[in-house]
């Protein structure tokens, strides 16, 4: 197995950079790339795209690019649940809070489907500057800022949750067509407004509103520390 790791320079803190280039095996391969967490998603994606070329090479990726990752974070909040809940014995089952930081929305959208599954989880999305998820929960706003915003929390610096799309297929009653226009729209005008409709469902799975975590007071709104 050969490993391949694409680094942002200049958008990960001295301890990141140093974690990823300082593994001397000789299967990791590491490379400083232009660009943010965003510009750097649009050429791995464009590479999944081509399934002949992905098959005669063997890739996968390990981001939430790859649907096997979603799967495994869902398995997280279920392990999250049972650690957190003393019996399973009552009826009905205890709520837990989940608090999620996100930047790309794949831990998001794993609680979502552990939520449908039947998990008894209420989710807190915990966003920084970079407030796309924030706004499209409250707003139905999902649309871009004029530019990525850097906080000291990098991995969270991303205003393309590109597993929104996911959250809107399952908000939609797993509608491809709907999801499909939506996404489509976005990629042409980089703003949505969401329909009403789907809008108001989010409300039922993320009755809390966002919160900023790891990078206190970096934006409106956000809770004080304790």
């Amino acid at each position: 197995v050969d490993i391949i790791v694409l680094l942002p320079q200049g958008h990960c803190t001295k301890i990141q950079e140093l974690q990823m280039t300082t593994v001397l095996k000789e299967n990791v391969h590491v490379f400083g790339v232009e660009g943010n967490s965003d510009e750097l998603d649009e050429p791995i994606k464009t590479v999944f795209a081509d399934v002949a070329f992905v098959k005669k090479h063997n890739l996968m990726s390990l981001n939430s690019i790859n649907w096997s990752r979603v799967l495994v974070q869902m398995a997280h909040h279920f392990f999250a649940y049972f650690q957190c809940t003393p019996s399973l014995d009552t009826h009905p089952l205890p709520l837990v809070e989940v608090v999620v930081p996100t930047g790309a929305a794949g831990n998001l959208a794993a609680g979502y489907i552990a939520q449908k599954i039947g998990l008894p989880i209420r989710l807190v999305v915990a966003v920084n500057r970079n407030d796309i998820i924030h706004r499209t929960v409250q707003q139905g706003d999902f649309s871009l800022s004029e530019a990525v915003k850097s906080t000291l929390a990098s991995a969270m610096d991303i205003q393309v949750p590109y597993n929104m799309e996911r959250v809107f297929w399952l908000l939609s009653g797993c509608d491809s067509q709907v999801t499909r226009a939506l996404m489509e729209q976005f990629e042409r005008t980089q703003s949505v407004n969401l329909p009403k409709e789907l809008h108001s469902k989010h409300s039922q799975v993320l009755p809390c509103p966002c919160l900023c975590s790891q990078v206190p007071g970096s934006c409106p709104g956000c809770w004080p520390d304790p």
